[in-house]
């Protein structure tokens, strides 16, 4: 088992061919867009990558690194190796590269399978926190009957009330070059008790624009004269939309800011000829999941977070 502080190309190719595998036998993928990213990025004295390599495979990873007090990893096992203790040594490695300081282990498992709810148990996890995605399509969706003046191009209108904003608010598409340090102010202010959105850096923005899928259009942000209000993060990969990332500034939440660019984003995403939409939220977070209740999405899949208490 070798330990990186970065990868080579090679070794990027084979652990992605494993998650593939992964995925093809559990039906969901193993590793976030967070473990995802940081295959390729540059060496960092808090990031560790961990492999398990058989003669021109790799048959085991996993990403890890310390932030704070705590340590977050996420591992997988190639299904055709487990249940012969792979899995067990690749976490014992990272529980001895973990520093003294720290005070907890945190690891996603993705789609809550029994699986991995064995594994966590039998090695003294607890669940910390629940991921729910949601879904819709947006057939039959309850559109505003009106928009605010000069937003959206073929936005759909239906007899819902109106989409409104605060007077000397306006929305507008998010500007390359010009808008990332206020959008990470907000962001940071919005997600400011959020253990890993309230913590992006200019090299976490940079990396998703660098992304194929970024569109500076499905990023629309709200104003005022003195700033920055809010923003709805759009995503589209392989024909599905999504509500990435929405966010308002504490200065604006309780306006009705956040339910007008929920609404944007989503008619910006049927504009486009996009039908089927996903979003993330926290089962904790209960106002989030009874809006998208409201709004009739489901939950298609859930996603834990599991934490254990070093000594």
């Amino acid at each position: 088992m070798a330990q990186h502080a970065s990868l080579p190309g090679r070794d990027i190719h084979r652990i992605v061919t494993m998650a593939h595998r992964c995925e093809e036998a559990d039906g969901i993928a193993p590793f976030n867009e967070q473990t995802t990213l940081g295959l390729s990025r540059h060496p960092e004295k808090h990031r560790r990558h961990f492999v398990v390599p058989l003669g021109e495979t790799v048959i085991a990873y996993a990403g890890a690194e310390q932030v704070g007090g705590v340590a977050e990893a996420e591992l997988a096992v190639d299904p055709a190796h487990r249940g012969k203790g792979v899995g067990h040594r690749l976490l014992a490695n990272v529980l001895d590269w973990i520093e003294t300081d720290i005070t907890q282990l945190r690891m996603w498992a993705h789609g809550d399978l029994p699986a991995s709810q064995r594994f966590a148990q039998k090695h003294g996890f607890t669940r910390d926190r629940v991921l729910y995605q949601f879904s819709r399509d947006l057939a039959g969706f309850a559109w505003p009957a009106a928009w605010p003046e000069g937003i959206g191009r073929n936005w759909p209108v239906g007899d819902g009330p109106a989409a409104t904003l605060a007077e000397g608010v306006r929305l507008r598409p998010f500007r390359v070059g010009a808008d990332e340090a206020e959008w990470l102010r907000v962001n940071a202010a919005a997600f400011a008790s959020h253990p890993e959105q309230g913590r992006w850096t200019a090299a976490d923005l940079a990396a998703r624009q660098e992304e194929t899928w970024f569109d500076p259009d499905g990023l629309l942000v709200a104003e005022d004269e003195t700033g920055l209000l809010g923003f709805h993060w759009t995503k589209v990969e392989e024909g599905v939309g999504e509500v990435y990332v929405l966010g308002v500034d504490p200065r604006a939440q309780g306006t009705g800011l956040g339910r007008t660019l929920t609404l944007a984003g989503l008619a910006h995403l049927a504009a486009h000829g996009i039908q089927q939409v996903d979003l993330y939220a926290d089962e904790s977070n209960a106002k989030a999941v009874k809006l998208y209740r409201s709004q009739g999405f489901e939950v298609v899949r859930t996603d834990v977070q599991w934490a254990k208490q070093l000594p």
